[in-house]
């Protein structure tokens, strides 16, 4: 739209006014509506993820990238068999715009988990496994980018069009030209005052049902402006879900919907009326590096039923580069640190098995791993860290299993299960035998051998684990560095055992 208006005011300009003008004015905003119209990309159309906390299980058939350029994100045509959580499985096939790593990942390991922003709708049928019956159209890559980004030249000639004729007559200007008030062509796109969007939004509630206030499923403060909550209603299970749209200016419903969600995933609006948004927003991009970008959605709710209300923000541009940061009610922001400094990350280990009472004596982690977050960072085995970088540890003792996971602005993450593990002792390691100067020496040997660049050095995926090495099991530490170079393996005192 925005192109269209530029385009309106060069045909505009330069159609009611003296040449010179036309070649001043005209000329640059029409070479300004040219780099700033939007262009189709070969991922347009194609499911498009970013960072989930939740990974839905697949099991992956067939997987198909297309290969025309060397960009990290390409269409990817997969064909797998989907396991939501609480549901029936089904089987579809869907173009994705998956990044390599992702890729390398899934045909690594068929049976793998996949971020929910990453899976398809439930389809009204699911792909048969024999041919005969009712065909399904399939999609192809020759579908993509989609026939809709079309309608981007058609849109920007249109507002082009009417703004012109609209204005007509009032195109024509004297010589001492008036000052242009840019405000009135770029919409506001919303304000950047949080409160008081977050204060509209929690007003919004109050005002849907008499019992709103109490049962909230999330507040979201979304991008350019535009607000949305979700609701749920007790006496009928639904959720009522009501938004605001900076581009009309006005709020919507609440519409009801059937929804998943209970009791156990609901809070009061009284649990979030303490927050400083504002300043909670300026901690964050305090927190985070200053090339990742600015705030772009920040999203309160349970993210599970009974766990704490947090306030999730994401910075950057979407899946490139970008960054999530939590904060609990009282304002506390989670450590933001880089995995790749191995010392800056064992801090954080402490930190949390601290919180948590697991000892750091006995022998209870049967994998202690830490993933960088730079794209291209390998991915040793499937985890809960594999998408996210961070810190995992998997324990395992006499009453129990579990694992504890660290991501880099988020809040630690503790499961368990009240499962007897006969041999828990089995290949695992305390977190006292663990240093990081022995990683850092490990790190440093394998980029030696491998001539890795001084750059990648943070695109590290290194652990300890159990795994059959020179003919038995053994606990060792594995490591693989950079993009491209083999899994090596060490003794847990730092020495070289072998390389894949």
């Amino acid at each position: 739209m925005f192109a269209g208006v530029l385009l309106g005011c060069a045909v505009g300009l330069g159609a009611y006014n003296h040449w010179g003008l036309a070649l001043g004015l005209g000329v640059p905003l029409t070479i300004a509506a040219v780099f700033v119209a939007p262009r189709p990309r070969r991922i347009d159309g194609a499911l498009q993820g970013g960072h989930s906390s939740q990974q839905i299980p697949v099991t992956v058939e067939a997987l198909t990238r297309s290969s025309l350029d060397a960009s990290n994100l390409q269409p990817t045509l997969v064909t797998a068999t989907i396991t939501p959580p609480n549901d029936t499985e089904y089987r579809t096939r869907w173009l994705s715009a998956m990044p390599k790593s992702m890729v390398a990942n899934l045909l690594s390991d068929a049976d793998n988990r996949l971020p929910a922003s990453f899976i398809p709708p439930r389809p009204p049928e699911s792909l048969p496994y024999q041919s005969g019956g009712k065909p399904v159209p399939e999609p192809e890559f020759g579908d993509n980018p989609a026939k809709s980004t079309l309608l981007y030249p058609v849109i920007i000639v249109a507002v082009a069009a009417a703004l012109f004729l609209g204005v007509g007559g009032g195109w024509r200007f004297s010589v001492s030209l008036p000052s242009t008030d840019i405000g009135s062509v770029i919409g506001d796109g919303g304000s950047d005052n949080l409160q008081e969007r977050m204060d509209a939004l929690a007003q919004k509630v109050v005002d849907a049902s008499p019992t709103a206030a109490t049962n909230v499923l999330s507040l979201e403060l979304g991008e350019d402006g535009s607000d949305r909550a979700y609701v749920l209603d007790p006496a009928t299970g639904e959720s009522l879900y009501l938004w605001y749209s900076a581009s009309s200016d006005k709020w919507y419903g609440p519409d009801r919907d059937s929804t998943q969600f209970r009791a156990g995933k609901t809070f009061s609006l009284a649990d979030v009326s303490g927050m400083r948004f504002n300043e909670i927003r300026d901690q964050m991009a305090a927190a985070i590096p200053p090339e990742i970008g600015g705030l772009r959605t920040m999203k309160i709710e349970r993210s599970a039923d009974n766990q704490p209300v947090l306030a999730s923000a994401t910075f950057g541009e979407v899946f490139e580069g970008e960054a999530t940061m939590q904060a609990d009610t009282t304002g506390k922001l989670a450590a933001w640190f880089q995995p790749g400094d191995f010392d800056a990350a064992m801090n954080q280990a402490a930190r949390a098995l601290e919180e948590t009472g697991l000892s750091t004596s006995e022998p209870l982690f049967t994998r202690f791993e830490i993933r960088g977050t730079d794209s291209d960072t390998p991915i040793m085995r499937a985890g809960t860290i594999q998408n996210s970088g961070g810190v995992l540890m998997d324990f395992s003792d006499i009453s129990r299993n579990g694992s504890l996971s660290i991501v880099p602005g988020s809040f630690p993450v503790f499961r368990s299960t009240d499962t007897p593990s006969r041999d828990y002792t089995d290949g695992a390691v305390a977190f006292d035998d663990i240093s990081a100067q022995t990683f850092d020496a490990v790190r440093d040997d394998a980029m030696r051998r491998h001539s890795v660049d001084a750059f990648d050095r943070n695109r590290v995926d290194i652990q300890t684990s159990s795994t059959y090495v020179v003919d038995q099991y053994q606990t060792v530490i594995m490591v693989e560095v950079g993009p491209d170079s083999p899994i090596d393996y060490y003794t847990l005192d730092g020495r070289f055992i072998e390389s894949d």
